[in-house]
């Protein structure tokens, strides 16, 4: 979205007239930093602005408020958007940006108030309709999924640690970007004012932990700011984001990539897009390597920042970029694409329904209907916060992503997360019409999930069987002296791990009946 600056001709007495322009001026100083991006020195700049008219001190409140919303400060940025709008802030974009801000704080009746203040003035938007029901889903029916998640503590720092990846099918080291200020000679980025960004690497040791994180070697320049490192199959090649900084101009960004031969990287060279003043971010590839995904504000788009693809022919150059359409892209934006080693394809968004700020989502396209299904991955993968550039284990359901959540500063930690197994175990125990345990007994499990066990019955009659999920089953026993017994079992339906008891009788063959008794209890 198109952030206005409005400026009034001012008219009255002489002193007025110069108490105007000075005031003009000091804001002017603070909107030149936050229109090239500066954010860091924007809200130092404007945390120090005191003025006493209304209309300069609700441009000064709107612009301060933005500053705390692009470095993540939810809480801040509420709170001088609220200011913004009781000083008068004319534009009802502010009312929008209070629903985002306040949804990250998760005060969802407040914003959907916020939301439909704006809607008023911009009628179907489907940003502010998203956010509404973003919250009402937050609030009536959250989709809580099985994942595990928790902060990886190896690789944190005080400073924001964000989007993982693995080159190739090599999942003992990790690539990730890093505002960390070990190096005291670099530059504090004017964005975040934190650390610049550099790519760093980790390598897994025997106990499964991670060693310290060191620069990544193969960006030769560590002045520059890089990050967000995405890797071929194979892992040799590698594309990755390099920031611009030119004076007193809007920043841009650009994809930069680089080989691997003979055990060493190549120099980094540029893939051109188009020109240096936009952004192009944030790549990913294909499995075959012949598309690749990334961010840009190019025309053409849907609003904000579109996810775009470029393709291939093998050894080729790239073609012509090509917008991933409506079914993606939003008026806000969609940002941090990765691509897993099946091709699915993972974004995130603040603009499709979720749950906090940036929300992780999957697509896969659907050829036959040329459309993109498009699944919110849930909570806990999302939070109220920020959550983005997740990287998988191959078709492993366990990884790591970047996250927000939990930090009032605003600061990204890698966490790790996994889909626990779901496992039913049968605990059972075979008795004769007596009540007494039968030793020996064979015991077999035969699932229409193609799993055949065979086990024996101990002293105690008892016998354990750790199955599947989602699948029907036949137990059947045998043992001398007794008529065979059988038990049907299902684990269709099952969510989360569990133990079923179950008992089964078998009657002698003396005895007159060859009913096989079966309880639900031991």
């Amino acid at each position: 979205m198109v952030i206005r600056i409005l400026f009034f001709l001012l008219t009255g007495l002489s002193v007025l007239l110069l108490s105007g322009c000075s005031a003009e001026a000091k804001l002017a100083s603070g909107v030149k930093l936050y229109e090239v991006g500066e954010y860091s020195r924007s809200v130092e700049k404007f945390r120090k602005m005191d003025f006493d008219n209304r209309y300069y001190r609700a441009q000064a409140s709107y612009y301060l408020a933005m500053s705390y919303y692009n470095i993540g400060q939810a809480g801040r940025a509420s709170s001088y958007f609220q200011r913004a709008i009781r000083y008068g802030f004319p534009d009802p974009v502010a009312h929008f940006f209070l629903g985002q801000s306040l949804r990250m704080r998760e005060d969802y009746e407040e914003a959907i108030e916020a939301y439909e203040t704006y809607l008023e003035h911009d009628v179907g938007n489907r940003a502010a309709l998203n956010g509404i029901q973003s919250c009402k889903m937050a609030l009536n029916n959250p989709q809580t999924t099985r994942y595990v998640v928790e902060e990886n503590r190896d690789l944190r720092s005080r400073e924001s640690d964000y989007s993982p990846a693995f080159a190739g099918d090599d999942y003992s080291t990790v690539y990730f970007s890093s505002m960390r200020g070990g190096d005291k000679k670099r530059d504090i980025n004017q964005i975040t004012g934190q650390g610049s960004s550099m790519i760093y690497s980790s390598i897994q040791d025997g106990d499964g932990g991670w060693e310290d994180p060191i620069p990544f070697v193969g960006v030769k320049d560590p002045a520059q700011d890089d990050g967000v490192a995405a890797f071929s199959s194979d892992g040799k090649e590698m594309f990755f984001t390099r920031c611009l900084y030119p004076e007193e101009e809007p920043m841009g960004t650009k994809i930069m990539v680089q080989h691997k031969a003979g055990g060493r990287w190549g120099e980094p060279e540029e893939l051109p897009l188009g020109p240096d003043s936009l952004v192009f971010a944030h790549p990913a590839l294909s499995p075959d390597g012949n598309t690749l995904y990334f961010v840009s504000d190019m025309p053409g788009g849907f609003g904000g920042k579109d996810l775009w693809k470029v393709t291939r022919s093998s050894g080729s150059d790239w073609g012509l970029p090509e917008n991933l359409g409506v079914d993606i892209n939003t008026p806000a934006d969609e940002m941090f694409p990765t691509v897993r080693s099946d091709g699915r394809l993972y974004f995130s968004s603040d603009g499709l329904v979720g749950y906090g700020g940036l929300d992780i989502f999957e697509a896969v396209y659907d050829a036959e209907n040329e459309e993109w299904e498009i699944k919110n991955l849930g909570l806990p993968l999302n939070s109220p916060g920020h959550d983005f550039g997740i990287a998988f284990r191959g078709t492993r359901e366990m990884g790591m992503l970047s996250s927000s959540r939990g930090s009032y500063r605003g600061v990204e930690q890698i966490f790790n997360f996994e889909l626990p197994d779901i496992d039913a175990i049968l605990q059972g125990k075979v008795v004769d019409e007596e009540g007494d345990a039968i030793e020996g007994a064979t015991v077999r499990v035969v699932g229409n999930n193609g799993i055949n066990l065979t086990t024996s019955t101990s002293p105690e009659g008892a016998f354990t069987f750790v199955l599947d999920p989602d699948a029907d089953y036949i137990v059947m026993v045998t043992a001398s002296g007794y008529f065979n017994g059988k038990l049907e079992f299902s684990t269709v339906g099952m969510e989360e791990s569990d133990e079923f008891e179950k008992q089964i009788t078998l009657k002698s063959v003396d005895s007159d009946s060859e009913t096989t008794q079966v309880s639900s209890g031991l």
